[in-house]
């Protein structure tokens, strides 16, 4: 479950397990760009390569009933940077028991996200990774799952033993299959991220995703040649086994830590803002428990001119 990897601003996401995992944000407002770092092809979730679209004519998504595959893409010039997002509107629930996601020429890296009710028209469009991560303003999501250089083609299978393990989305929720491409290339390419989520089994242990995202950060600004540590405290808010921990942060986040505060026990730490491997806890069981809290710890660099 690599890069599985949340908010405004520069953020990381964590996952936590027991039937939960969580995600988790801290960054200054001005860190996050507008570009940024899927449907069936008919029926109830819209078609891929709508207002904006410009993808190869396979970049499509579709549903066989046995895997869900979305994708979003879009022509791409030498120098073109671009944030493209297929959105899919779940006529079901959905039980997906593994994922393999790839990111083709100039992808960047890619997010999939659910939006409980999301309105926004069906099919593929440019966005902003930044407005769907604004959580203060657009309302809540959660981050399923994403693909970086280092899980680009890798398949990720839920555990099935004891119990099927796996995420589970409920009818109604619109995913977000959110691309950001970047052609450093003297060509022009056809780009074509994609993501296969498996649903071939019933998940009895489904995994939750929390965001923790404090709101202080939201405000947080790096003033002009200047380095600024945080470090936010938040309530776990529960009882639940950690499963994975993974962060993203964007620019100008130079370390992040995330860890249990009463233990002291770090559940996931890199000095990496683009795509840092994640955290796994396939064999050793941490457990939250009932009333600890989290700490979030957060280090940002601002070589510039100008307050960021």
């Amino acid at each position: 479950m690599k890069s599985l990897p949340v908010g405004r601003a520069s953020w990381l996401p964590c996952l936590l397990l027991a039937l939960p995992l969580a995600g988790l944000g801290c960054g200054s407002e001005s860190a996050e760009t507008a570009s940024g770092a899927a449907g069936a092809a008919s029926g109830a979730g819209g078609g891929a390569g709508g207002e904006g679209g410009g993808a190869a004519a396979d970049c499509v998504t579709t549903d066989d009933g046995e895997t869900l595959h979305l994708a979003a893409g879009n022509t791409m010039g030498p120098g073109d940077e671009r944030t493209m997002c297929a959105r899919w509107t779940t006529p079901e629930d959905l039980d997906i028991t593994a994922f393999v996601g790839t990111l083709g020429p100039a992808g960047h890296h890619a997010l999939l996200l659910a939006i409980p009710g999301g309105t926004a028209p069906d099919g593929v469009a440019p966005c902003s990774e930044a407005e769907l991560m604004d959580a203060q303003t657009k309302g809540a999501f959660q981050l399923l799952a994403g693909v970086s250089y280092e899980s680009d083609g890798v398949r990720y299978d839920f555990p099935s033993s004891p119990v099927q393990i796996g995420l589970v989305v409920p009818a109604g929720t619109q995913l977000v299959f959110d691309a950001h491409f970047l052609q450093a290339g003297a060509e022009t390419v056809e780009a074509c991220a994609t993501i296969d989520l498996v649903r071939g089994a019933s998940v009895y242990a489904p995994l939750t995703f929390r965001t923790y995202l404090p709101e202080e950060q939201y405000t947080l600004q790096i003033p002009p040649k200047d380095q600024v540590d945080v470090t936010y405290e938040m309530p776990a808010g529960g009882h639940f086994r950690v499963a994975a921990a993974s962060s993203h942060m964007h620019a100008g986040g130079t370390h992040f830590r995330l860890s249990i505060a009463e233990t002291g026990k770090v559940l996931h730490e890199t000095d990496e803002w683009s795509d840092p491997t994640p955290t796994l806890y396939p064999v050793e069981k941490v457990v939250i428990e009932e009333g600890q809290t989290l700490r979030l710890e957060c280090s940002f660099d601002n070589p510039s001119d100008v307050v960021q």
